[in-house]
């Protein structure tokens, strides 16, 4: 069988690219493959989006990058930023902010919705406030 059902962002990026290769070279002498191509990337979406709803955008993050095994500092590095900002933001120390949520919607291949969501950060107590109260 030529086409399976997606289950990696990598193949869906790769059937992504050669949906739009075959629709430049000859959308009739292709249609049935392009069609079937749209059904499984439509399917893929659906389930992604299904899944990704349940999920405030820190879980989202966390998920994606265990899911291709990406360290924080690797992130990081890929998109412009310090690994204590991924740090923070995977701890729930930080907001991701509008600059963020565009990076990692392109990185990701995904809305930007799924990472500007609002969720709520963890109180962290200063060290200046954790010595003065002990």
């Amino acid at each position: 069988m030529k086409y399976k059902k997606i289950l990696t962002l990598e193949q869906y990026d790769d059937y992504c690219e050669l949906h739009e290769k075959l629709g430049i070279e000859n959308v009739e002498k292709f249609k049935d493959e392009i069609d079937l191509l749209e059904i499984l990337i439509d399917e893929y979406d659906s389930r992604k989006s299904t899944y990704i709803k349940k999920m405030n955008p820190v879980e989202i993050l966390d998920s994606i990058m265990q899911d291709e095994n990406i360290s924080k500092a690797e992130l990081a590095r890929q998109l412009d930023t310090t690994r204590q900002l991924i740090s923070d933001i995977l701890r729930y120390r930080r907001n991701i902010s509008k600059n963020m949520v565009i990076k990692l919607s392109k990185r990701f291949a995904m809305r930007p919705e799924a990472f500007s969501r609002p969720y709520k950060l963890k109180n962290v107590k200063s060290k200046k406030m954790l010595q003065t109260t002990t």
